[in-house]
């Protein structure tokens, strides 16, 4: 060593203040068992991964792809998924209703809203309807009754003063084709296949029912965690509203991008993407209990809820909290 020559020493003391630096090496990324629903409100979620936003905030998500709110409770109640980034309010507040929050789920942000600006959903008619008097006695198709299309759509109905009318369960890929067919008069039917439909020519757009009455505004769709995960891992739930806060960011910046990616994911065509009603996505996922009261509300007339829940105390924004402080 006596012999080396200072240029050497040199590097040799680079290397050791470069290693130095280096710190301890990243920690693995956080892995989660997410169910997704190939549907509008899970626009974040794809642009999460699109434009790489897990990776960038430390995660591997695994991707189960569910049919329904319902069915991601009942997989995160089993220990099946840790996460739902789209959970509607029906689901929400059933599983609210059946104890299971927050023992076993936990709601811990929202992640989209619907309002005038933003509508979501809307009864389409045969283009022989004139009014809502035309549908008395009449078939209105649904994907499932115990929805909160159907229980607004029966809000409605009732509140134009239609009398006899029957909703009949129909697959959603066959709504537009059956009120086209003449099967039912009216369907009631959510975005993007609304426009779907009214530019394959179905039928016409009677009124929107939400983004309309009776929901003229509503927190339409909730980020939930497993009540296991979310006390094992904490850091991993903050991970991930930062991954969706940032896809919030995102999708508000660029909605005509947003609007190409939505349309990639769910096999629409570029026309469909350029007229769709996009939800509102905002950037601080805060809730707002009021709007689910509201909600709530219609959903105990129309018998999909048997007793009310405390909206107040529904949600768990404790580590939303934290991480919205973290822009400060």
């Amino acid at each position: 060593m006596k012999n080396l020559k200072p240029a050497t020493w040199i590097v040799l003391g680079l290397a050791v203040v470069l290693a130095a630096c280096e710190g301890p090496p990243p920690a693995p990324p956080v892995t989660i068992r997410i169910g997704v629903l190939r549907s509008q409100d899970s626009l974040p979620y794809f642009v999460m991964r699109e434009q790489g936003l897990d990776k960038k905030y430390g995660l591997h998500l695994t991707e189960t792809t569910l049919a329904s709110g319902a069915a991601a409770i009942d997989a995160m109640v089993a220990d099946v998924l840790d996460l739902s980034p789209v959970i509607a309010t029906v689901p929400l507040l059933a599983a609210a209703e059946r104890g299971l929050i927050p023992d076993k789920v936990v709601p811990v942000a929202a992640s989209s809203f619907a309002d005038r600006e933003h509508r979501a959903a809307g009864i389409l008619v045969a283009n022989t309807v004139r009014g809502w008097k035309d549908l008395d006695e009449k078939k209105v198709g649904t994907n499932t009754r115990s929805s909160i299309l159907t229980a607004a759509a029966d809000s409605r109905l009732k509140r134009e003063g239609v009398r006899g009318y029957a909703f009949v369960e129909i697959p959603i890929a066959n709504l537009g084709l059956a009120v086209a067919g003449g099967n039912v008069a009216a369907i009631t039917l959510s975005e993007p296949y609304l426009t779907q439909s009214l530019l394959r020519g179905d039928g016409k757009l009677l009124d929107w029912v939400i983004g309309g009455p009776p929901f003229e505004q509503m927190e339409y769709s909730t980020i939930v965690f497993s009540a296991g995960f979310r006390r094992r891992n904490p850091e991993g739930v903050k991970a991930y509203l930062r991954a969706h806060l940032a896809a919030a960011k995102w999708i508000n910046e660029y909605p005509a991008e947003a609007r190409a990616l939505l349309a990639r994911q769910l096999n629409l065509s570029v026309e469909v993407a350029a007229k769709i009603n996009l939800l509102r996505f905002p950037t601080d996922a805060r809730t707002d209990p009021a709007l689910l009261d509201r909600t709530q509300q219609v959903l105990l007339g129309a018998g999909l809820l048997k007793q009310p829940v405390d909206t107040r105390t529904l949600h768990d924004e404790t580590l939303l909290l934290e991480v919205l402080k973290e822009r400060r």
